[in-house]
């Protein structure tokens, strides 16, 4: 605590000893001041602020089909573009500021005063405010106007000009490529036309043709399969019938019949009924025999001609066939027949079509190729026809917008007072910009003291104790 007491007794008499090093930047500083701010040229400074807004960025309907301005991305860009020299030297011309007789220097004064008091501020994500400052109101007004109308024009250029370029260039390439795919169709019509039966269309159909023919042909094939084993069987059976044997079973049927209706007229005893039994008893006695005995085979062929004779009637060792029997013979030969002949027309045929689809190969890979190729150029063309148009309803959009994409928020205007600072500003910063300096010069003088005042100086210096301290005279 008593150490503390001494610092600040130090700092007290330190003070008070520099008080007029202190007091004296103190006292000059506020009127030098005050001189400058009095001395110093009116600034006047005039403003316009507008709000850049994408509404069809808000419109769900319409995102698709509207182009940013990016304002973010291309602010430093933009107030670059808006200090070139082909951008204010339109400003400098309007204004009447400079013309064709004005030599390269002054139109570079001009521009270049322009530059420095030009400022371009982005105050939100939307808002721009555009400032200018003049030692004049003069004209102001009409400059900033000018400016504004430059810069809007700047700032909506890329979008109008990326949106004519865009047309310009798909319509370019539309043509082009219209020709490209017109020339790629006539390409695979002429080779179409020339490997007509080579196609891929073709070549499905033959491949389906075939496949109808094979399962045809299995169904003939076993159809005749049946048939022929069907075939056999009857000739079979046909070839062990013994036609004596068929007409005495024939006559014993009609014997029969005659002694049932003798029967019922005569008794037993009449001439007439013993002689039938007499002669029904003989043919079963003669078929018994012949059963039992062997009897030789006869081929269908026989049989046939045999029941094609006029005077079998009249032969009495052999008999004609029934006659159903080789109409059944006869329509199971002749469908066996047929299905024979169409089996072999179906083989036939399934092997010429065969044949002709193995020559597909080159040909259907060139056709792929072809199709290929055009079938791209389509869809190339399909999709720059279709951006063309979203090119186009995008143009139709920005000229139907571009009076609401830019709101003046504060319209340009001529200042009516200068914007330097009030006299009491600078009084105040004089004060204590002399306060300040007279502190730091004390500081510095104080820092730089050699003088011994008291006994802990001594001490410092000499690094010996001090015994006794003669009092100061006065």
């Amino acid at each position: 605590m008593i150490e503390l007491k001494k610092r600040i007794a130090q700092i007290i008499i330190s003070t008070w000893r520099r008080r007029y090093i202190i007091l004296l930047p103190t006292l000059i500083l506020p009127f030098v001041a005050v001189a400058v701010a009095k001395l110093a040229p009116a600034q006047y400074k005039a403003h316009t602020s507008m709000l850049i807004q994408e509404t069809a960025k808000m419109n769900p309907f319409l995102q698709d089909l509207a182009v940013s301005t990016m304002l973010n991305d291309r602010l430093n860009a933009v107030q670059t573009l808006l200090k070139s020299r082909h951008v204010l030297s339109l400003v400098a011309t309007e204004l009447g500021l400079i013309d064709q007789n004005s030599s390269d220097y002054e139109k570079d004064q001009v521009m270049g005063n322009i530059a420095a008091n030009l400022n371009v501020i982005q105050q939100g994500k939307d808002l721009l405010k555009i400032e200018y400052s003049a030692h004049s109101p003069v004209g102001m007004k009409a400059l900033l106007q000018s400016v504004s109308h430059h810069f809007i024009e700047q700032l909506l250029a890329p979008e109008r000009s990326s949106i004519r370029d865009s047309s310009t260039f798909l319509n370019q390439h539309i043509e082009k490529r219209f020709k490209d795919l017109q020339q790629a169709e006539q390409k695979l019509a002429d080779y179409t036309n020339i490997h007509s039966s080579l196609t891929p269309e073709i070549q499905s159909q033959s491949y389906a043709r075939i496949a109808v023919l094979k399962q045809s042909l299995a169904e003939k094939e076993a159809e005749l399969f049946g048939v022929e084993r069907s075939l056999d069987s009857l000739d079979q059976q046909l070839s062990s019938t013994n036609p004596v044997v068929g007409r005495i079973e024939d006559k014993i049927i009609e014997i029969r019949s005659a002694l049932t209706l003798l029967q019922a007229r005569y008794t037993e005893n009449h001439s007439l009924v013993q002689a039938k039994k007499r002669e029904l008893t003989r043919l079963e006695q003669e078929r018994e025999v012949l059963l039992s005995s062997n009897q030789p085979r006869l081929n269908t062929d026989q049989l046939r001609n045999m029941a094609s004779s006029q005077n079998m009637r009249d032969i009495t060792a052999i008999q004609p066939l029934l006659m159903s029997q080789l109409q059944n013979l006869q329509q199971v030969r002749s469908r066996f027949e047929a299905l024979s002949e169409e089996t072999k027309r179906l083989t036939s045929m399934i092997a010429k079509l065969e044949q002709k689809t193995q020559g597909y190969g080159d040909n259907v890979k060139e056709i792929y190729r072809i199709q290929r190729d055009v079938e791209m150029k389509r869809q190339l063309y399909e999709e720059l026809v279709q951006r063309y148009e979203m090119a186009q309803l995008t143009g139709a959009l920005g000229v139907f917008e571009e009076n609401k994409r830019v709101k003046i928020i504060d319209l340009p205007f001529t200042p009516s007072s200068p914007s330097n600072w009030p006299t009491v500003i600078y009084l105040i910063m004089g004060i204590v910009g002399g306060l300040g300096l007279g502190i730091g010069l004390a500081l510095l003088f104080e820092l730089f003291d050699t003088t011994i005042r008291n006994k802990s100086d001594a001490q410092f210096v000499t690094s010996i104790a001090v015994i006794t301290v003669a009092p100061a005279h006065h």
